[in-house]
């Protein structure tokens, strides 16, 4: 179970209990009084417990309300199949990201196996499922790359449902355009449900209201990503495979930019490759991937997909 939903658990019975010692009265010799206070030190041990140590695999609550939700026992079929879907796909992005790939606007989700979650439990008294991954059959010492993932997921949505315009657009500009698609399919199926939602992992939670949710759709309703490739005629000064890096020379200043992973292979790879390219006259076939705010540019990548040689 995520540690932040057992502490949450552990905090409401200790409530509970200091409620109870209060009406117990002031005298020391009571026996009730002895038994809740006993029963305090008990659980404010394992709130210690829990905040020192943490698992090194994903465990993450995802917990739903509003219209699709009836008590705490039901929950719409068709609405939980896309909500889970569409979080998968965010974290699945979300790890990929983290790896340093570069994401193209459509195509196979990278890493789709690495980043897959199951449903473990339910979460008792409301309608959420509890989701891990399966952790190999030899112990890792630290946070798997897929914990560490699901924690960027919730940090990536806190970011972009909360503050300002202004830090919308500045996280707009620190995320790949398909991973702030994949938050918008999210947000857009919680909002044409009518559904709140709870996110609660072991190092962040997060708490979107209905008003939330529809804040963050129609954010996100306003943004568009769009892809060209364009071929840009320059000198290569140089690609840094490990880094996904290139530097091009034009005719008036350089272009930098991001490298694909099938370029990057092939450069380090295929040493003729490289050196009929390096400080050469090339023809680069340059994807250019915008995101747009209502019209205006908010963020430009460039992601160098193919070289090949040209004349002078």
């Amino acid at each position: 179970m995520p540690v932040l939903l057992s502490i949450e658990a552990l905090e409401a019975d200790r409530r509970y209990v200091e409620r109870q010692i209060t009406e117990a009265g002031d005298s020391p010799w009571g026996t009730a009084r002895l038994m809740w206070q006993s029963r305090l030190a008990d659980i404010d041990q394992q709130i210690a417990a829990l905040a020192a140590g943490r698992s090194s695999y994903a465990s993450v609550a995802v917990i739903f309300d509003g219209n699709p939700v009836i008590g705490s026992g039901d929950i719409r079929l068709d609405f939980t199949t896309e909500a889970l879907d569409s979080y998968q796909k965010v974290v699945t992005l979300a790890l990929a990201s983290h790896n340093g790939v570069e994401l193209s606007e459509r195509g196979r989700l990278p890493a789709g196996d690495q980043a897959r979650l199951f449903i473990r439990d339910l979460v008792h008294g409301s309608m959420g499922f509890i989701l891990e991954e399966l952790p190999p059959q030899q112990q890792e010492m630290l946070p798997s790359h897929l914990k560490e993932a699901v924690e960027d997921t919730t940090q990536l949505i806190t970011n972009l449902s909360a503050g300002t315009d202004a830090e919308f657009e500045a996280t707009l500009e620190l995320t790949q355009p398909r991973l702030v698609a994949a938050v918008q399919k999210f947000a857009k199926v919680l909002f044409d449900a009518g559904a709140s939602t709870r996110i609660v992992g072991d190092e962040r939670r997060l708490a979107l209201s209905i008003d939330d949710v529809g804040r963050l759709s129609r954010r996100l309703g306003e943004v568009e990503m769009t892809e060209e490739v364009v071929p840009v005629d320059g000198v290569l000064l140089g690609v840094l495979p490990e880094a996904r890096k290139f530097e091009l020379k034009l005719l008036e200043g350089t272009m930098e930019g991001a490298v694909s992973e099938d370029l990057a292979f092939k450069y380090t790879s295929d040493v003729a490759f490289k050196e009929r390219l390096l400080l050469q006259p090339v023809r680069a076939q340059v994807k250019f991937i915008r995101t747009k705010r209502n019209g205006r540019l908010v963020k430009e990548r460039r992601v160098l997909e193919a070289l090949e040689p040209t004349a002078e």
